[in-house]
């Protein structure tokens, strides 16, 4: 049994995004948006198992994006972002986990100290969600074109 298991939601079709790949495949520094996701808790001491949920047509995406990681054979997931939780978790029941950390795949930077953080919040509460603060930019334009940040 492990304790805590990353459950990466990446079922989505990135449809607001309008490129042709699913954005979690897509790459930043030399690797997809999944693999740094699945990176920084593949890689957490506290963290045990880590499962990805996909579409299933996304297999050879999924493989490509974790080589070499230690993550599970991934779930399919389901048509919404709910559906692809709640399929994820019933896959990881059977490993009996105290604490999930559920993430989103096309999010590719949690750090080592948020997923400690939110740990650590469990240890007091049932839940934790991690809030980070807001980072405006400020875009000067004129007439309807960006002309500085």
């Amino acid at each position: 049994m492990a304790s805590v298991c990353a459950l990466i939601v990446a079922a989505g079709r990135g449809s607001r995004f309008g490129g042709k790949m699913p954005k979690q495949y897509l790459a930043l520094g030399g690797a997809s948006l999944l693999r740094h996701a699945a990176a920084a808790f593949s890689e957490h001491p506290r963290v045990g198992d880590v499962l990805v949920t996909i579409r299933p047509e996304d297999k050879a995406l999924f493989e490509s994006a974790v080589k070499g990681l230690r993550v599970l054979p991934p779930a399919a997931g389901g048509p919404t972002r709910q559906d692809s939780v709640r399929l994820g978790l019933e896959a990881l029941a059977s490993r009996r986990p105290e604490r999930v950390l559920i993430h989103d795949g096309a999010r590719p930077f949690p750090d080592r100290a948020l997923i400690d953080r939110v740990i650590e919040g469990l240890d007091r509460a049932p839940a934790a969600i991690p809030c980070l603060p807001l980072r405006d930019t400020i875009k000067r334009a004129e007439d309807g074109v960006i002309r500085a940040t």
